[in-house]
């Protein structure tokens, strides 16, 4: 089935490291590809902070989402006039995860907390609809006037997050079972992740503005008026969501990516 030509829109996005009082890379990747109508954000899982202070300038999880993005991105390209939409990012989305289980096998000797992850908003825009994919929580929000549309899975990791686990239990017991009511997911090389993971799509109507992020701007997009978003640029918006990288609304500041789609 071929895909019918995509309605137009301007792009913007900006991508910034945030150190938490550590010295990190930042781990967020993103890829922009408006003519063909590809955009993808992804938030790599971290490590626990001491292994950053023993090794300040790696990141196997930004290893996992360089790996991850470049196999999503090259298939979805190579494949766009061969399936519906939703065929191609679950396809997409194995092939890469294909490539993460190599890397896995190749890290064996290595011991883990846990093993390096991504997770983020595979998506789509074919015709006038926007198909996606989303593990984690990362968000996406549509914005139609003055009401928004929340999509993704943004709370997925939050619901982990109040069972006062560690990291290592979160992974041992929550993370990447089929059955987990938590839907807590991440894409480290396990197949079935891009078979579950959620599907959905939005129909865009003239005027509608897309906002796809990472975490690190959540409840930035979803607290402030429709207008002020609207208006701003990846930029600006960036820098006015640290308002919300303290309590009550955050207990720490992240790295924050943000892909903006004026239709």
């Amino acid at each position: 089935m071929k895909l019918l030509e995509k309605i137009r829109c301007a792009v913007d996005s900006a991508s910034v490291i945030h150190n938490r009082n550590i010295s990190k890379p930042n781990e967020d990747r993103l890829i922009v590809d408006n003519e063909r109508g590809i955009y993808i954000v992804l938030d790599g899982i971290t490590r626990p902070h001491n292994e950053y202070r023993r090794h300040p300038n790696e990141s196997m999880a930004g290893e996992v989402g360089d790996i991850f993005l470049s196999e999503c991105y090259a298939y979805i390209k190579e494949h766009l006039d061969s399936g519906n939409p939703e065929e191609i990012l679950r396809a997409a989305t194995k092939s890469a995860s294909e490539k993460l289980d190599e890397y896995r096998t190749k890290k064996s000797n290595v011991k883990w907390d846990f093993f390096p992850a991504t997770i983020g908003i595979i998506a789509l825009l074919s015709g006038s609809t926007l198909h996606y994919l989303c593990v984690g929580d990362s968000m996406g929000v549509l914005v139609r006037g003055n009401s928004k549309i929340l999509f993704g899975k943004e709370f997925a990791l939050e619901a982990v997050d109040m069972l006062s686990l560690s990291k290592k239990e979160r992974y041992d017991h929550y993370c990447n079972h089929p059955e987990n009511p938590l839907s807590y997911s991440v894409f480290n090389g396990d197949d079935f992740v891009a078979e579950t993971a959620e599907y959905s799509f939005l129909d865009i109507h003239e005027d509608d503005t897309v906002f796809i992020a990472t975490d690190g701007i959540c409840n930035y997009l979803k607290f402030e008026k429709c207008a002020d978003i609207v208006k701003q640029s990846a930029d600006e918006i960036i820098a006015s969501s640290s308002t919300y990288d303290a309590p009550p609304y955050a207990r720490y500041a992240d790295d924050k990516t943000l892909i903006k789609l004026s239709f």
